[in-house]
């Protein structure tokens, strides 16, 4: 039996921020629909597990391009890069010119990304019945005349046929390379003695850090840029070093085991003096009071400097969805990013309800403020009418007392009791308007300050 020796380890790791593509209208059928709008809610609150599941079923059920870009964010947010790419480029060959430029160069961006991640083993077995499997997952013998597509890292290979001994080894696949693999089994010894079984232990290691093209070297061999998915290595002790440029690094010992996952925390701090060359600047502008800034899992300023290279921001405010995305610190050439967050489903119901009493509190404001001013021009009017009103009565009384009666002084002392009798009309609207007006005034205040 036979083996070629095995390669270092590499992986790239992908931060993939999902991207909701606003085409569920794309969706012919209703069932595809409900399952294209239930993949996209679950992605916003971060189950791409089941998201990518709903968005499968609705392509399945209606396969309209479009889809295929949510699903291809859904696999990269899990991981999963080769069936990221898969889906992107099936998503640029479907779309075709209906994919605008702009997107075509993010899609082809991602694939280059994803691509990094995967390396490829071409297998060469025998006898060709052989069984092979990968990470316990059967290989059909018919995809073995093409390279196999694997995540880059350690992978556990088996080979079995009755008859034959069973190969049980390990593959290490490199980023965007081919490694030839030659398994040859030899029949079971006729002889009483055992069989040799090759086998290599390994186990599984994560790194957690919200640090993008964090560089990790196990036992001063790098691994690549990891993400958030385990990577293999031999079982025992194991030295695990996270660094990056601009950054403190740091290093940790690890007992590998082949049950769990062993989890290594990597939170580099900034390194204290930077030349400017290794220094950018960038700066946000939120649209909401009150957001919290994070890069890379660290609390800061909306104007901060970085280190070089590439940073994981994530804003949170309280009734908005988390705004994440992945920014370049570039030096020399400051960045100002605008951000405007979406509302939570719950907020946006909260907001549309607090739009409208304001719109409420307004009209009703206009009102009191308009019968307000009508109260006063009623009385400044009322004012001059009393004046002259005061004077034709006083003439009025001292004819009376000067015994002067005739049938002028009659209709004169009715016509001063008939504007004595308007008056007071006027008075009282004036007052009624007052008063409306102050009511409506006040539950207008009230209304706008309850909507605030």
């Amino acid at each position: 039996m036979s083996a070629q020796p095995c390669v270092r380890i590499f992986a790239l790791g992908l931060r993939a921020a999902l991207v909701i593509c606003s085409t569920a209208q794309a969706q012919p059928t209703s069932s595809a629909r409900a399952h294209f709008t239930q993949g996209v809610e679950q992605a916003q609150l971060g189950d791409f597990e089941s998201a990518s599941a709903n968005f499968e079923e609705a392509y399945r059920l209606s396969p309209h391009y479009a889809v295929l870009y949510n699903l291809g964010q859904a696999y990269a947010a899990l991981g999963k890069s080769i069936e990221a790419a898969r889906a992107f480029e099936m998503y640029l060959e479907a779309g075709g010119n209906k994919v605008t430029p702009e997107r075509q160069a993010e899609v082809r961006h991602t694939i280059a990304l994803s691509k990094k991640r995967v390396g490829y083993v071409l297998f060469e077995i025998e006898p060709r019945e052989a069984k092979l499997s990968i990470d316990g997952r059967a290989i059909d013998a018919a995809s073995l005349h093409v390279p196999t597509s694997l995540l880059v890292g350690v992978h556990g290979v088996a080979l079995t046929l009755a008859g034959f001994q069973t190969f049980v080894g390990s593959v290490m696949v490199e980023s965007q390379k081919t490694l030839p693999f030659k398994i040859k089994l030899e029949r079971v010894p006729t002889s009483s003695t055992p069989a040799p079984v090759y086998n290599l232990a390994v186990g599984q290691v994560a790194v957690d850090s919200a640090l993008p093209e964090l560089k990790v070297l196990v036992d001063d061999v790098a691994v690549g840029s990891v993400g958030k998915d385990s990577f293999l290595v031999p079982v025992g002790s194991h030295r695990i070093r996270c660094e990056r440029v601009g950054y403190v690094s740091s290093e940790v010992q690890i007992v590998v085991s082949e049950k769990g996952v062993g989890r290594v925390a990597c939170d580099l701090a900034p390194a204290t003096k930077s030349p400017p060359s290794e220094v950018g600047f960038v700066s946000f502008v939120i649209d909401q009071p009150g957001a919290e800034l994070s890069i890379d899992g660290r609390r800061v300023s909306t104007s901060t400097r970085l280190p070089r290279g590439l940073h994981s921001a994530r804003i949170r405010c309280t009734g908005f969805i988390d705004w994440t995305r992945t920014v370049t610190a570039r030096p020399g050439f400051p960045e100002t990013i605008m951000v405007r967050l979406a509302p939570t489903p719950e907020h946006a119901r909260e907001m549309a309800r607090a739009a409208k009493q304001r719109t409420v509190a307004y009209v009703l404001g206009g009102v009191g403020i308009t019968l307000l001013g009508t109260s006063a021009a009623l009385y400044a009017t009322n004012g001059a009418r009393y004046e002259t009103w005061a004077r034709q009565r006083d003439d009025v009384s001292r004819a009376i007392q000067g015994q002067h009666f005739d049938a002028d002084l009659s209709a004169r002392a009715a016509d001063v009791q008939g504007t004595a009798a308007s008056i007071q009309r006027q008075d009282d609207a004036a007052l009624g308007a007052a008063v409306v007006g102050g009511v409506l005034l006040g539950y207008a205040v009230i209304s706008w300050l309850g909507a605030r």
